[in-house]
């Protein structure tokens, strides 16, 4: 049998050598050009500064605190023993994508915010201003479609740029072990990081509570209304049975309609009773159901305006630069001339 012999790529450190101090003017001057534009990037780029803050939200089910309660509210006549089943149907993985929702970053630009010089500003003009440097706008990115907006929304391009701008400045993140929720804004003023962030934690907060308590708040309105149409009802009833009580109370000649009358006041005022007893017990309970759906969010690190930019990292920019050119450099010289035949023999 004949035997194969694999082919051996030996590399020429000698040759490689000879060829780097050959060619040393080409690799300086191509590292000197990525260095020069990593430089000019790096002086360039406007200074960025990051808040963070973070916010814990309370993890126990509705239907564990209501368990608490049951044996209080049962002295009061109330059974909340089976109200609610503990669950919460917006999951807490589900918070970041609330500060990435578009009208969130609508609201956002209503925002008026205080810059590093004490001056207040809305966040749009802010946005205009430093982020986008006041750059004409063409007429055509401010164009909407003319259409009136009915349970949708209607943007421009202008406005779509800056979501997709904005997404990436403001990060959420939830730790699904601790509960514990970070928020953290990266903006050209570290006073408008950190009043950004306060506003994020601020709306997260308030769009959880609204939808924890949004249908308890609607049922307990609803039976507000019942009861105080219960409460008219029975008081009426009530003045009617007493007047009609004081009306035949003295000795009088007993006439049989008026003993059908007295009874279908009495039952009239028995339902009327009833019902009423039994929408009040409701409303306490739907009371307490209410208070228990309120979500309760503890800060453990308010957002700060940071002393210290977060980037551009100079240092890094500018060896990254030297990195890259050197490597380019590196594969110019050896297809140069087809060097790394000379480097690589076979």
């Amino acid at each position: 049998m004949e035997e194969v012999k694999d082919d051996i790529i030996a590399f020429n450190l000698k040759a490689f050598i000879q060829i780097i101090w050959k060619e040393k003017l080409l690799l300086l001057g191509i590292v000197a050009i990525f260095l020069g534009a990593s430089a000019y990037y790096a002086f360039t780029k406007k200074d960025e500064f990051i808040s963070e803050g973070q916010i814990l939200p309370e993890l126990a089910s509705k239907g564990n605190k209501l368990r608490g309660l049951a044996g209080l509210a049962s002295l009061a006549g109330v059974d909340i023993a089976s109200s609610g089943d503990g669950t919460d149907a917006f999951r807490p993985d589900l918070y970041p994508d609330i500060l990435q929702s578009t009208p969130f970053f609508l609201d956002l630009f209503k925002q008026t915010v205080t810059t590093k010089d004490n001056k207040q500003i809305s966040f749009e003009n802010f946005y205009h201003q430093v982020i986008e440097q006041n750059k004409e706008i063409p007429q055509k990115k401010i164009t909407k479609f003319p259409v009136k907006e009915n349970g949708f929304l209607v943007l421009n391009t202008l406005s779509e740029d800056r979501i997709k701008d904005l997404k990436k400045r403001i990060q959420t993140s939830i730790d699904i072990k601790s509960g514990i929720i970070s928020i953290s804004v990266k903006m050209p003023d570290p006073v408008v990081a950190a009043s950004l962030a306060r506003f994020s934690m601020i709306y997260l907060t308030n769009y959880i509570t609204h939808y924890r308590t949004d249908k308890a708040q609607k049922n307990l309105e609803f039976l507000k209304e019942k009861v105080d149409a219960a409460r008219g009802k029975f008081y009426s009833t009530q003045a009617k049975r007493a007047q009609y009580s004081d009306q035949f109370q003295l000795p009088t000649i007993r006439l049989q309609s008026a003993d059908v009358q007295r009874e279908r006041i009495e039952s009239e005022y028995r339902t009327s009773s009833v019902f009423y007893d039994e929408l009040v017990k409701k409303y306490e309970e739907a009371n307490i159901n209410f208070q228990e759906s309120i979500p309760v969010f503890q800060v453990l690190t308010p957002p700060a305006a940071p002393t210290q930019k977060s980037e551009p990292k100079r240092a890094i920019i500018l060896l990254i630069g030297i990195v890259v050119g050197g490597v380019i450099a590196l594969f110019v010289i050896m297809l140069r001339k087809q060097n790394y035949k000379k480097v690589f023999e076979i």
